[in-house]
């Protein structure tokens, strides 16, 4: 209950946006798996943030836009809410919403995922998603993962997240494969560097369904647990006009 209620805070707030943590982000996969359709995020978490242990509470919200329409943001952008709460020291459960106030095409809530992370670790955690029947996702989603961070010096290191889901609220047929593969420099309190690398396909056609694409993207700190997270999506592959270059920009913070 803890949980909803601050997401409908969140919303209310409809402009800035909140979530951080000590653990620095870095952005996911969203990138759907097969074109046509629409098709909900594979986790709950717009970035790779191992759990961040008993009674951590986090929310972020921002803007992020198409790729292959970044000259009309104004018709392609996705607001994204999210909220998460760990009622354990090494489980984590998380709710987030894409919202399509401001994307032709798109209902007010496009798609809604439910999910948690559970620590296996200090460096791991599996994950789970369910992508809820709502908004422009018509069929329920199923994912589940494997996040994993190595650690090379005290302010380096190279986080991975391994993703497979199910069912038609990710894919029509097969089984969605999304691969993130993300160094992240830590440079100073207030600000940390990422090149995230996002691989996605589909078992049904890996080849054919294959999307790559580059997200560098920096974490500015502002205090008082405030993060301002920005970045530009490329894509390399599975993209038609690979030219043009999508944008972020997410407000997160720790409560």
């Amino acid at each position: 209950m803890h949980l909803f209620c601050v997401l409908i805070g969140v919303i209310a707030l409809a402009g800035t946006a909140v979530h951080a943590q000590g653990e620095t982000v870095a952005v996911e996969a969203e990138t759907p798996a097969m074109q046509g359709p629409v098709y909900a995020p594979l986790s709950y978490d717009p970035y790779y943030v191992l759990p961040g242990g008993l009674g951590y509470t986090s929310v972020d919200m921002g803007v992020r836009t198409a790729p292959s329409t970044f000259k009309e943001l104004k018709d392609v952008s996705d607001i994204v809410a999210m909220a998460k709460f760990s009622p354990h020291a090494h489980i984590e459960l998380g709710v987030r919403l894409a919202l399509g106030f401001f994307k032709d095409g798109s209902s007010n809530l496009s798609s809604l995922v439910v999910g948690s992370k559970y620590q296996l670790g200090p460096n791991r955690a599996a994950t789970a998603g369910i992508a809820l029947p709502a908004g422009d996702i018509s069929d329920p989603g199923l994912a589940v993962g494997l996040m994993q961070t190595v650690r090379i010096g005290p302010a380096f290191r190279f986080n991975t997240r391994l993703q497979v889901a199910a069912l038609k609220g990710y894919a029509e047929q097969g089984l969605v494969v999304d691969l993130l593969l993300e160094p992240a420099q830590v440079f100073s309190e207030r600000l940390s560097a990422y090149l995230d690398l996002l691989l996605t396909s589909n078992t049904a056609a890996l080849e054919d369904d294959l999307s790559v694409r580059l997200e560098p993207n920096l974490d500015l700190g502002l205090g008082d647990g405030t993060v301002l997270n920005v970045g530009v999506s490329v894509d390399l592959q599975g993209g038609d006009e690979r030219e043009d270059v999508g944008l972020f920009v997410v407000l997160l913070r720790d409560m």
